[in-house]
């Protein structure tokens, strides 16, 4: 097992994580459970270091495909633009998991305020546009189906 690998076993944690942190953190605010926002923005912490891992993986992923001979089914050429949607998504999440920390730790001694939830959930809902950006991106590279349907070509 590669880098390769790795990150193809580890490229949808990110997206899945956010959304699902995005999700509990809203329902949290909307019941006003505070325990359940708490949980959203725990999970928005899990989901930077998900991007983190899978950054990093795919940055090994890219020198071992870069230095292969041409494998049947992979556009070479569509992993810079992945890439660089790639570092736009690991500047969001940390910001958002950076974020989410400093709610954390604003509400420890007293209540924590509202609208340090709302700023994460904005920062989370801003996160999940660029990782379906990337996602797509990162499609491109292997599935046909989406360089036709989405590139037009």
């Amino acid at each position: 097992m590669n880098f390769v690998h790795v990150h193809l076993a580890i490229n949808h944690s990110p997206l899945y994580a956010s959304l699902f942190a995005f999700g509990v953190l809203l329902v949290g605010m909307m019941i006003r459970n505070r325990s359940v926002a708490t949980s959203g923005l725990v999970i928005a912490i899990i989901a930077a270091l998900c991007a983190i891992a899978t950054y990093t993986t795919g940055d090994q992923a890219k020198d071992i495909i870069d230095s292969s001979p041409p494998i049947a089914g992979v556009e070479k050429t569509m992993i810079g633009p992945h890439e660089d949607a790639a570092g736009w998504f690991i500047t969001a999440s940390c910001v958002t998991g950076v974020l989410a920390i400093v709610a954390l730790f604003l509400g420890r001694k007293r209540e924590r305020p509202r609208w340090v939830e709302f700023v994460v959930m904005i920062a989370l809902l801003f996160c999940l546009t660029v990782v379906a950006r990337t996602a797509v991106l990162g499609g491109r590279i292997h599935h046909p189906e989406v360089r036709a349907v989405v590139g037009g070509g």
